[in-house]
């Protein structure tokens, strides 16, 4: 009798894993590509949803009577959604990641679609708040999800991978506009008091892939790590024997029996306030409220650090193109270029609705380089803080470099200070290994909100002290991204963090 406890006790070891090692038993193949594929798809219709915008506020001047007012408000309509990544933070850590993707998906989806037959500005404005209010909770959801859904040794790869979509969305952006805005028609649709033009099948374009996100997520299970955090290890255990089984496995077959789970979260019936508080306090208290301050200010520079210069990036290929056009002067400094060009432009504004293809073209060059530049990253995943550091010293460093007097010097280094958006991976990855399954999502949205908030800042910060001292600025936001570099250091170092994987 005491023989076949014995024996019962050893069988039930050998089958009871961790969570990490149960992910890694079900394989890898069709599922996790699948996933991976999903994500990027979600996370390529922000992009698409958050900086194309910039082209479909141009291209509609005419159409919906912008002045120069009116178009500064609608370009920060985007913007507007990061008030609500807090909320949807919550509501993935309580209800689940797949529920919250595809209701951000679908509303997502369709706001931004209705943006493409507003007869006005203002109904433009209105919908366009509400859909970035859905598609910016997209990108950190995804960050949780992809990184819960895979196991450790692919993890880090695909997060990088997902980002580097990310940055070539910039690259489809342009490369939709090249497709569909020089086509030539006018549709009349009186029952919707608007003309069908170009630009609106294009803001249809670039609301497409959060519909095609939300009908993929259908096809994928919530993640086993939220279900087996809530307490329900036999729902968990299916859904990876039913992930075992679509990357070629028979679920009968699947090893693990049963899951270690250190610490679950009871869902119990309390108050709304109540359960943001307990959702909340942990991450700013000790042990982990050095870690949230570290990640959040890595994550304002990654994403500030980048968006900030991507709105003067038209601008600054402006200045290029007609610097070739008039000669390559190198005897002044790049602001003296560039602000002494701009002095001599006229101020009054006429209306027009066209794209320039100098434009599209560098918008083109610079997302492929973006997109270039997060693959190779991709490739040195696992050192995921050497990588940060690596980014951030090299942008920084690009950003001191810029005033030298040499015009192609100039936009090499410009487009390279904006590689700052390639450390988000390596944060992310760090959000999923540090934070509780509980609070993951929220830790995650809170520092996007944290960012888009310094974002924001930036931007008008930016505009205002450029035209004052524009040397100054350049200097300023190198201090600012290299002292990244010294945050950084302080970080778990990749050498323990891939032995603790291992």
């Amino acid at each position: 009798m005491v023989l076949n406890n014995f024996k019962s006790d050893n069988i039930k070891k050998e089958t009871s894993h961790n969570y990490d090692e149960a992910v890694e038993f079900t394989g890898h193949g069709h599922y996790n590509y699948l996933v991976l594929f999903t994500c990027c798809i979600i996370t390529l219709g922000f992009g698409l949803d958050m900086f194309g915008y910039s082209i479909i506020v141009a291209s509609s001047s005419c159409d919906l009577n912008l002045g120069l007012t009116e178009v500064g408000v609608l370009a920060s309509a985007p913007f507007a959604g990061v008030v609500l990544a807090f909320p949807w933070g919550y509501y993935a850590d309580t209800r689940g990641r797949k529920r919250a993707l595809l209701i951000c998906t679908a509303f997502g989806f369709f706001f931004a679609a209705l943006t493409s037959i507003a007869s006005n500005w203002q109904f433009m404005l209105a919908v366009k708040i509400i859909a970035s209010c859905f598609s910016s909770a997209c990108m950190m959801l995804t960050m949780t999800f992809l990184g819960e859904c895979i196991g450790v040794e692919h993890r880090s790869n695909y997060l990088f991978i997902m980002n580097s979509i990310n940055l070539g969305s910039e690259l489809v952006i342009f490369v939709l506009a090249y497709l569909i805005m020089p086509l030539e028609f006018n549709t009349p649709i009186p029952w919707l008091a608007i003309t069908y033009r170009p630009w609106r099948l294009y803001t249809f374009a670039c609301a497409l892939p959060l519909g095609i996100g939300m009908v993929m997520m259908l096809h994928l299970h919530e993640s086993p790590k939220f279900i087996a955090n809530k307490g329900d290890e036999e729902k968990a255990l299916d859904v990876l024997k039913r992930i075992y089984k679509r990357n070629g496995g028979n679920m009968e077959e699947y090893p693990v029996k049963s899951l270690q789970i250190r610490d679950t979260t009871h869902f119990q019936k309390i108050s709304f306030c109540e359960s943001v508080i307990r959702q909340t306090v942990p991450i700013f208290k000790p042990p982990l409220l050095w870690r949230t301050i570290q990640l959040f200010y890595l994550l304002a520079i990654c994403c500030a650090g980048n968006n900030v210069i991507v709105m003067w990036y038209p601008t600054i290929f402006n200045f290029f193109f007609n610097s070739i056009s008039n000669g390559l002067s190198s005897d002044k400094t790049f602001c003296e270029k560039v602000f002494g060009n701009i002095t001599e432009e006229t101020t009054d504004y006429v209306c027009n609705d066209t794209i320039s293809k100098n434009t599209i073209y560098a918008g083109l060059l610079n997302g492929l380089i973006l997109f270039l530049l997060g693959l190779i990253a991709s490739k040195w995943a696992s050192h995921r803080r050497a990588v940060l550091i690596t980014t951030l010293l090299v942008s920084g460093i690009c950003g001191t470099l810029v005033e030298l007097k040499n015009p192609i010097a100039n936009m090499i280094f410009y487009t390279i200070m904006q590689s700052t958006c390639i450390g988000i991976a390596s944060v992310a990855n760090y959000f999923v290994d540090m934070y509780h399954t509980s609070y993951r999502s929220l830790g995650t949205s809170l520092g996007i909100m944290v960012a888009r908030t310094c974002l924001f800042a930036g931007i008008n910060i930016t505009g205002a002290l450029i035209t004052w001292n524009c040397t100054l600025t350049f200097y300023s936001w190198s201090a600012f991204v290299l002292s990244g570099v010294v945050v950084a250091l302080f970080l778990p170092s990749d050498k323990k963090s891939n032995k603790d994987k291992s």
